[in-house]
């Protein structure tokens, strides 16, 4: 019993944990056809022919602003991503679209993208790069879900 391997559980296992499609409620965070979506409508049907009753859930890719649409029995597990936000300091913004950002222990990282045009909040990445110009101190919000990161928002405080 003591040698037995447990490590196959696949990439996915460790981001994400088990929810009841019937216990999903509008304003969580679940995987819709393989992408972390924020729920913006939930509507279940009743049991049919076939014994189930069934939860239509929509939601918004948390990332990308995308609608998914999945089809889910209510008594079937799904899953949802852990997420997590944090918030660095933002020092600068390349000529690439790349934030110079630094945490508590001053350690810096640059492998965040500004968000852009593509962005589900297109006008964020302006606002961003304004309160930087203005000479405030610019902290990013990022939000981390399945090995993704990106900005989601700001808060910017007199320097």
């Amino acid at each position: 019993m003591a040698d037995e391997d447990f490590a196959g559980a696949g990439e996915v296992a460790e981001k994400t944990y088990p929810i009841r499609a019937g216990e999903v409620k509008k304003g969580m965070i679940v995987m819709l056809k393989g992408f972390p979506c924020k729920v913006i409508e939930v509507t279940t049907s009743k049991t049919g022919k076939h014994g189930h009753a069934k939860a239509n859930i929509t939601g918004l890719d948390i990332f990308t602003g995308a609608k998914k649409v999945d089809i889910s029995p209510t008594s079937h597990n799904m899953t949802a991503p852990f997420v997590t936000v944090s918030q660095l300091q933002l020092i600068d913004i390349s000529e690439d679209g790349f934030c110079s950002l630094m945490d508590e222990a001053g350690e810096t990282r640059e492998d965040l993208k500004c968000p852009d045009e593509n962005s589900p909040d297109k006008e964020l990445g302006g606002r961003i790069r304004k309160a930087l110009d203005s000479g405030k101190e610019v902290t990013a919000i990022i939000t981390k879900a399945m090995d993704s990161e990106v900005i989601t928002d700001f808060r910017e405080t007199d320097a």
